[in-house]
């Protein structure tokens, strides 16, 4: 993927940053407030990304756009707080969520992880996705991720380790617990087949003698795992109705714009209160003029697409509710009645031959059961000692890393993440994450943009800047950073220019804590428009 161009802006003040290459690209100034971090926040943000703007900049005022290359396609995104507009050629696509723009692109441009969350198999949201190849200047923590609070650093991890094919997913999982599960019933059984022809053996004489006597704890332990399932499936069953009901709604706004569709052809339509002809379109905080033939289109083409989508996910829901349930009936039928000191099993006492048979059988199964069981649970502890590879080989990366810039360096990197007591003095803490973004490079090889605001935190020496400058290039991805220059730095005019390689773009001509101007307004307004959104 390749950022071609991005901006933010409105009518009355916007700007647009086009100047990008495909090598290493250094926006700085010789101060800060230039406008460096708002560009490349709102560049992620227009991507989908969780919005970390500065203090005192009114975000919501304004449209953010970056337009990307990926796989020789180009796709343009269009943000306003939480609704996102994606355009590729003619075709506009919207969403009202995050939540929804990242299985289109999923599905339509980057694959995107399945991790486990919740014991559900979820597919990783955006703002956790580009956390692999993106530091921002706020909200660092070396300790955590950024925005820590639905994802953790442990969700991190598993993200890395299923892009890595070594993640044990749900589905492995969930088949293990039931094979367990079958394979204790299946024991029970046995025991209680062996005790019975015992008794046929011993004392046929008690034959019709019966014991009710019922285990309180195991008959409370089976009552909690009930309720566990009805509450997950309950709960994918609402979300379900949630689904189905957008749908619908989406469904007859198609039949809505076509019956206007009709009307335009057979005469004009206008406002009965106002007299105006202008008939808008609006989802979230987007407006679309629906008179022009080709945004109407386009907004029907986005709405089948969002159609389609809700249709994927409630299959995919109905399939999860179905595991599920059947998950239930199972467990109904194969629990055996929990009793102590059993005398006899049945009112209708089977034929000691038969009870010999069914033992027989029984023991093939647990035989096959303890096969089964073996071979899926060596296939978990293959992957977790592939993930014990993983990350030895990343770590290891990321120390190498370290020690290429800073020799004399006392940290130790043991985990993706530092613990809350390491304390990290002067570029430290930049250091360290030069060294996980980079070793996460190497080890899955992504073609993503390494993407590092305000590089030179910390007071970064220009030694440790110039072999960091050398590492990004050898990626040979697109890297965009953000510096900040002393004054001895910038007044001799040659800090990056003279550097091989290097695309310097300038910001100190930006006026102060005010990069958004009116001269940019007009083309930058003509990107919205390009969406067809009325404003």
């Amino acid at each position: 993927m390749k950022i071609l161009k991005t901006g933010c802006g409105n009518t009355q003040e916007s700007f647009i940053e086009d100047r990008l290459t495909d090598g290493v690209n250094v926006i700085f100034s010789n101060d800060n407030n230039k406008g460096k971090t708002i560009i490349i926040q709102g560049m992620m943000y227009a991507l989908g990304n969780e919005p970390i703007f500065p203090g005192g900049f009114d975000y919501r005022s304004y449209y953010f756009y970056t337009s990307i290359e990926h796989n020789g396609n180009v796709f343009e995104f269009l943000r306003k707080n939480s609704t996102i507009a994606v355009k590729q050629g003619d075709n506009v696509t919207v969403f009202n969520d995050t939540s929804e723009l990242k299985y289109f692109v999923a599905k339509n441009i980057f694959s995107l992880p399945y991790i486990i969350k919740d014991g559900l198999q979820k597919l990783v949201d955006l703002s956790l996705f580009y956390q692999l190849f993106f530091v921002g200047q706020d909200r660092r923590d070396p300790s955590n991720i950024v925005n820590s609070g639905y994802y953790n650093k442990q969700d991190f991890a598993n993200m890395l380790y299923a892009l890595s094919g070594c993640l044990t997913l749900t589905d492995s999982i969930e088949k293990l617990k039931a094979l367990r599960a079958e394979l204790k019933t299946c024991k029970s059984n046995v025991e209680v087949l062996s005790k019975r022809l015992t008794l046929y053996r011993e004392h046929p004489e008690i034959a019709n003698a019966v014991s009710k006597t019922a285990d309180r704890e195991n008959m409370e332990k089976e009552r909690q795992e009930y309720h566990a399932l009805n509450d997950a499936i309950s709960a994918m069953q609402k979300r379900r109705a949630r689904l189905i009901n957008r749908k619908i709604k989406l469904e007859n706004l198609i039949s809505e714009l076509n019956s206007l569709n009709t009307q335009l052809k057979s005469g004009e339509i206008r406002c009965r209160d106002c007299g105006s002809n202008n008939i808008t379109y609006v989802s979230g905080d987007l407006s679309f003029e629906l008179t022009n033939d080709l945004v109407r289109k386009n907004i029907m083409h986005s709405i089948s697409d969002s159609i389609t989508l809700y249709t994927t996910e409630i299959t995919e829901l109905q399939q999860r509710i179905n595991q599920k349930q059947d998950e239930l009936n199972q467990k109904i039928q194969k629990t055996p009645i929990p009793v102590t000191n059993m005398l006899i099993y049945s009112e209708t006492i089977r034929t000691y031959s038969e009870d010999e048979k069914r033992l027989s059988e029984l023991h093939d199964k647990q035989d096959a059961l303890e096969a089964e069981i073996e071979v899926e649970q060596n296939l978990q502890d293959s992957n977790s000692q592939m993930q014990g590879k993983v990350k030895a080989r990343i770590l290891a990366s990321m120390n190498s890393f370290y020690k290429l810039i800073d020799p004399d360096g006392i940290q130790v990197f043991k985990d993706f993440f530092s613990t809350k007591s390491m304390t990290f003095s002067g570029s430290e803490e930049q250091e360290y994450y030069f060294s996980r973004t980079l070793a996460i490079f190497w080890h899955l090889k992504h073609d993503f943009p390494i993407i590092m605001d305000c590089f030179r935190k910390g007071e970064l020496s220009t030694k440790k800047e110039n072999t960091m400058i050398k590492e990004y290039q050898k990626t040979g991805v697109q890297v965009i950073l953000s510096s900040t220059l002393k004054d001895e730095e910038y007044s001799s005019g040659t800090k990056y220019y003279t550097m091989d390689g290097i695309n310097a773009i300038n910001y100190e001509p930006n006026p102060n804590s005010d990069i958004l101007q009116s001269i940019y307004c007009e083309r930058f307004m003509g990107f919205v428009d390009s969406f067809g959104i009325v404003y």
